[in-house]
């Protein structure tokens, strides 16, 4: 490892380190003026000593008894969080579920709608070939185009907007499946139910780390694997109720059409669920919205100092991270920097094994 890089390490590792009392203080008081939150000054610099030394409260006199009690149990404690943090676990679960829905829902329609669209000739290598490009229409899409878009969507829309959309795009496409009447128009409903599993797959697990605390961060971020696999499951499951659903006059295929639309369900909860939960306070600080970050912040935590640290962590943090961008090509230093090269192909790799052998 070279030295840049072990000095870059060394500096997000915590970015306060080493900076003496009065700097801090002083840092402190001209982010508050600077930003327009001076009245969250005495917030502020107490959460910048916590931020700077988590075990400071214990020594210090400036933090009050329910300070320390808070700021102690945030540690003994780690699953005691406010009623708004997991509104907001339940929120980004279901929106794993959807994911897993998405995927899944798929597998028991497959056997019933091939013959319908006049493509369920078993010795027909064309007929193979089209179901295979319908159900897997969804990933066409997420690599060729919607995967592309999940930087655009979060940098100019935030966490919470893109997950509304790519819910909402989830809920219709699927109802819109469970309308068609021919392969290649189901194909094409398929396709752009795409655009709401690209992006939301890589902004829901960002969404989660942003809101949470340390302590529990990993732990809930990664939710996200065990309840898109609870939706996979649902999902089959679902298939199976409506297999054995017969068709009323007029209909045709009623129980593969029900298959593809109830994956929609689950999306359209998310969508009226997500106008109630917090925006990323990281979205809101890198956007200079300092007083929203912070009213997220309370929401999310316990005390004020918490909110406090929090709000100024980030920010120097983000300012960190903009300083070592300066005169850095990040896509070149993914395949230059040996360990970034190492770790992405080993990612790649198990990334498509696990795409590849269709364990979706």
């Amino acid at each position: 490892m070279t030295l840049s890089v072990r000095n870059a390490d060394a500096k997000l590792s915590n970015p306060l380190r080493g900076i003496s009392h009065d700097r801090l203080m002083t840092d402190v008081e001209i982010f508050a003026q600077e930003r327009g939150v001076t009245h969250l000054l005495p917030d502020l610099k107490k959460g910048a000593l916590i931020a700077q030394d988590p075990s400071c409260h214990t020594r210090l006199d400036v933090f009050t008894e329910e300070d320390k009690q808070i700021l102690t149990e945030e540690v003994t404690h780690k699953w005691r969080q406010r009623p708004m943090l997991y509104y907001m676990v339940i929120m980004s679960s279901l929106a794993a579920a959807v994911q897993g829905m998405d995927e899944a829902v798929i597998n028991g329609a497959q056997i019933i709608y091939p013959t319908q669209f006049g493509i369920g000739d078993t010795n027909s290598q064309r007929d193979s070939w089209l179901i295979g490009l319908i159900n897997s229409a969804p990933y066409l899409c997420c690599a060729t185009v919607s995967c592309w878009l999940t930087h655009p969507l979060n940098h100019y829309l935030g966490r919470k907007k893109t997950i509304f959309i790519t819910c909402m795009i989830s809920f219709l496409t699927c109802v819109w499946s469970g309308l068609t009447n021919t392969w290649w128009h189901l194909f094409i409903a398929r396709f752009f139910l795409g655009f709401g599993i690209g992006p939301k797959s890589a902004t829901v697990p960002v969404y989660a780390a942003e809101c949470s605390p340390a302590p529990i961060r990993g732990a809930l971020v990664m939710m996200w694997q065990m309840w898109t696999a609870f939706g996979i499951a649902l999902g089959d499951l679902i298939d199976l109720s409506f297999y054995f659903i017969k068709d009323p006059p007029g209909v045709t295929g009623l129980n593969w059409r029900l298959m593809l639309a109830s994956a929609g369900v689950p999306g359209l909860i998310v969508c009226l669920q997500v106008l109630y939960a917090p925006e990323s306070p990281r979205w809101l600080i890198s956007k200079g919205r300092y007083e929203e970050a912070f009213n997220e912040l309370c929401r999310l935590r316990f005390s004020r100092v918490q909110a406090a640290r929090d709000l100024y962590y980030i920010h120097v943090l983000l300012e960190a991270e903009s300083e070592m961008k300066r005169g850095r090509n990040r896509l070149v230093e993914m395949f230059t920097i040996p360990r970034n090269r190492h770790a992405a192909l080993a990612s790649w790799v198990v990334m498509f094994g696990q795409q590849f052998c269709g364990v979706n």
